[in-house]
């Protein structure tokens, strides 16, 4: 084994296997990667989705508080005069962001007798009227927690005297026990006041706030009266202004909506759709949210333990160190940022819960998809890199073959070349020596120097002429060529060879033949190529056949084929494919000790192609082979080229061809 065949082998048995090991690895490691990469930016999706839904549930209080603080405002300042509160809401209404949130207003004082006063922003005007039928249980909630803190009329014993400036309920607006508190009076008792939350029922909508509170101030309590505060809200304008925009605020992006936001009413009785920005209707219900919050009362859940007092939603203290500037600051905050809390019924009245489900279905469908195309990104990085590194191989194996084969044409056309110089110069040495003498020796011995000058003479030109082939561009003087006329010479051409070989030539040609459009001198070098070809290999057989037959198709004569046979060694099934490649020979043909130089088929076929002919082979090892010239009659060359001069655009050399 020589060295070459040793690093072949070594790179074939070691390095392939190395490199595809290497992908391998990149391989895996890429997609656990991208796996961990995935786990990352599906949580950190979750997160800015949480933080969304969060900053959604605070601007949508935030939203509220500032109109729900500015009416409480109002109706404690009007003492319910309806001209005054008419011309401070209207003044309200000119600077809110939405000034039809609020459908009505009611005031409800001493509930245990009155019917509430409902003031109408769109006539201006307070009347007296009954409950709407909606309002039942709202109105029954604030019933009984106003007569759970104060007794009725003559109830007054084992109930403790209550002062003016206190108020002390004994539970929630959801009716659950809590520890007692009293307000407190100046700053800290406004304190305790803005922090108490409002208490909405989102089935109305509706919020409700006890604005003022009288109770006896000598003797026993007989009855304190509360007056509510209750803003009914309008649905439509929360449908249609507030939800969207919160949507597009927080969810939409310059690349469109990541996200499709709905708020639903959750309750016993299963969801009520309230707002959805999906864009089919109904699909949001086959689709589970991949975050859901709750817009009022607690984020999640439906409210605080069950053992739990005032103290869980009342009012936090303010700190003892702290200034009277420091608690005015607080609770100017507090004023700005009111806290909602929900009724709890005994049926529910179904809580408010935003939900966000990604537009691809869900975040880990979104993160599954960004995974798949992150993978095939990096696959497809990756199937580059191993075609590189295939085509490296193919191009080292190739270069290497090339090498070879170079190697095998400079020592063919060595040996090639130093026949015939051998030959002349010996026959020049016995001239000069005077060895030959005889007139008659003396001419064999010229007529042997020319033919080797002559055979010395096409070996050069034949290795000139495939320099001259692999140029882009070839002129060639086409013209209307006669196959007989072709035949006959490149068969003249031959005649000694063919004729010290001692070969049989067939001369078969169809009649009527019509001409071919080609280069009368390039067809008869080619041809010439495939009879030496055919003497050279022949065998022992000694015979050759050239035929030319026409070829029709759709009832005309479409192409003209010229045939060279011969009955030699032929040429294997592995090596015919390769027989056309230039400095190629048979390993066979180079050990038979037969000489050439690889570059009569090539040159052939590269002159047949710039024609627009094809040059094929079929062979049979042992039996012969046959290479035929395929060539378009002269009147079809003639039809494309006049085609080809018409799309030809002016200023173009004519004749010019490759």
């Amino acid at each position: 084994m020589n060295k070459a065949q040793a690093r072949e082998r070594l790179l074939r048995w070691v390095a392939i296997p190395a490199m595809a090991a290497v992908l391998v690895g990149l391989a895996v490691l890429q997609y656990r990667w991208s796996g961990q990469v995935s786990d990352a930016t599906r949580s950190q999706m979750l997160a800015n989705l949480h933080t969304s839904l969060m900053s959604f549930r605070q601007d949508f209080g935030r939203e509220l508080g500032v109109t729900a603080n500015e009416i409480r405002t109002i109706a404690d300042t009007s003492n319910t005069n309806p001209t005054e509160l008419n011309d401070q809401f209207h003044r309200l209404q000119q600077t809110a962001a939405h000034p039809n949130l609020v459908s009505h207003i009611y005031l409800w004082a001493d509930p245990t007798h009155q019917q509430p006063l409902r003031f109408d922003p769109a006539s201006g005007q307070f009347e007296r009227t009954a409950w709407p039928a909606e309002f039942d249980p709202m109105q029954q909630r604030l019933l009984e927690i106003t007569t759970a803190h104060h007794p009725p009329a003559g109830g007054t014993e084992g109930h403790e005297r209550v002062r003016h400036s206190e108020f002390a309920p004994r539970r929630n607006f959801d009716g659950r026990q809590r520890q007692g508190f009293r307000r407190g009076t100046g700053m800290r008792g406004r304190m305790q006041e803005m922090m108490m939350p409002w208490a909405i029922d989102q089935s109305i909508p509706a919020v409700a706030y006890p604005v003022r509170r009288h109770t006896s101030s000598e003797g026993p309590v007989n009855r304190a009266d509360v007056t509510w505060l209750i803003i009914q809200l309008n649905p439509s304008v929360l449908q249609k202004e507030i939800f969207p925009e919160l949507t597009q605020k927080l969810f939409g992006s310059a690349s469109g909506m990541d996200y499709y936001v709905a708020v639903k009413a959750v309750g016993n009785d299963g969801e009520r759709l309230v707002y959805s920005s999906w864009p089919g209707s109904g699909e949001e219900k086959d689709r589970p949210p991949d975050a859901a919050l709750n817009l009022v009362g607690p984020p999640f859940g439906h409210a605080g333990p069950p053992e739990a007092g005032m103290e869980f939603f009342g009012p936090v203290r303010p700190r003892a160190d702290r200034t009277q500037q420091s608690d005015e600051q607080h609770m100017a905050a507090l004023e700005r940022l009111p806290r909602f809390d929900p009724f709890h019924y005994a049926e529910s009245q179904g809580m408010w819960q935003v939900t966000a489900t990604h537009k691809s279905g869900s975040v880990e469908a979104a993160v599954g998809a960004l995974r798949r195309r992150n993978l095939m990104a990096s696959f497809g990085v990756l199937g580059v890199l191993a075609i590189t590194m295939g085509l490296i191989v193919v191009a080292s194996q190739r270069a290497r073959r090339l090498a070879r084969l170079q190697m095998d044409f400079v020592a063919g056309v060595s040996h090639e070349l130093r026949t015939p110089l051998a030959v002349i110069s010996s026959a020049a040495e016995n001239i000069a020596h005077g060895v030959v003498e005889d007139k008659q020796q003396l001419v064999r011995y010229g007529n042997t120097i020319v033919k080797q000058s002559r055979q010395l003479t096409q070996l050069v030109e034949q290795v000139l002429l495939f320099a001259a082939s692999q140029q882009p561009q070839r002129n060639l003087a086409y013209g209307r060529v006669t196959v007989s006329e072709v035949i006959d010479t490149a068969l003249e051409g031959t005649s000694s060879e063919v004729a010290a070989a001692g070969f049989t030539v067939e001369r078969r040609i169809e009649g009527g033949l019509p001409p071919v459009n080609a280069d009368f001198s390039a067809l008869v070098r080619s041809l010439q190529n495939l009879i030496t070809n055919a003497v050279k290999y022949g065998g022992e057989n000694r015979w050759l056949r050239i035929s030319a037959a026409a070829v029709k198709g759709s009832g005309r004569i479409e192409e003209v084929k010229l045939t060279v046979e011969d009955k030699g060694i032929g040429i294997g099934k592995d090596e015919i494919k390769h027989i056309f490649e230039p400095f190629y020979r048979s390993p066979a043909v180079s050990e038979s000790g037969i000489h050439g130089t690889g570059l009569g088929l090539p040159l052939a076929r590269t002159i047949v192609e710039a024609m627009g002919g094809r040059l094929t082979a079929s062979s049979e090892l042992g039996k012969g082979s046959a290479f035929t010239i395929h060539l378009p009659v002269a009147q079809e060359r003639k039809a494309e080229e006049t085609q080809s001069a018409a799309d030809k655009p002016a200023g173009a050399e004519p004749g010019f061809s490759r």
